[in-house]
């Protein structure tokens, strides 16, 4: 009995020293962000800005999050006449950022989603568009990032858009190509950014 009693002690000794290993141990929580994106980009070899918005969760170097953007500034021409095209998508927004402590600092990042075109008879026209289809965008980014304050940020970023899914018979005859275009964007950040240095300590 005493051996038995003698083990269950043992064990339950060991066990206060032993480290319990997990999958995602390192996993800290930074902060967090949200503020409006401009960018400038083609649509149907047109130049415009587009206007939209985004946040999202630091965790470690990667934040999770999600976006919407969108534009109207382009027309397509049909029998003649000229008809605005609109064009709005949003979804997940994941990204890269180091380090962070540095007043410039690299980052990237993949915004991917869902969204949809439409032509229009006017631009002020609530009615059911004329053409529209659902599409799938696909837009990769890198660029610099500039500390501010401690609360507020400037990303400068370039990258490219990849639309699929555009049937040129519910577009009026336009394809995929008429909406991949390169962008460059401006985001203002406005949030809570923070992060230990192993090292020594210093905190953004």
């Amino acid at each position: 009995m005493k051996y038995i009693v003698f083990g269950i002690i043992f064990m339950f000794s060991s066990s206060l020293y032993a480290q319990e290993e997990v999958l995602f141990d390192r996993v800290i929580v930074h902060g967090g962000f949200g503020g409006p994106i401009i960018e400038l980009s083609d649509l149907h070899n047109q130049s415009g800005v587009w206007a939209g918005g985004g946040g999202g969760v630091i965790v470690n170097d990667l934040f999770f999050g999600f976006f919407g953007q969108g534009s109207d500034f382009a027309e397509h021409i049909i029998d003649g006449k000229e008809y605005p095209l609109e064009f709005a998508y949003g979804g997940l927004w994941l990204g890269f950022v180091r380090p962070t402590h540095k007043v410039v600092h690299f980052t990237g990042g993949l915004k991917i989603g869902g969204g949809g075109i439409s032509i229009k008879d006017n631009r002020e026209d609530q009615a059911d568009p004329l053409y529209k289809e659902t599409v799938f965008v696909a837009q990769p980014e890198v660029g610099v990032e500039l500390n501010l304050f401690k609360w507020f940020r400037i990303a400068l970023t370039g990258g490219y858009r990849f639309v699929s899914g555009v049937q040129q018979q519910n577009l009026a005859g336009l394809n995929n190509r008429d909406f991949n275009s390169g962008t460059l964007a401006l985001t203002l950040r406005f949030g809570k950014f923070y992060k230990s240095r192993d090292n020594d300590g210093v905190r953004d």
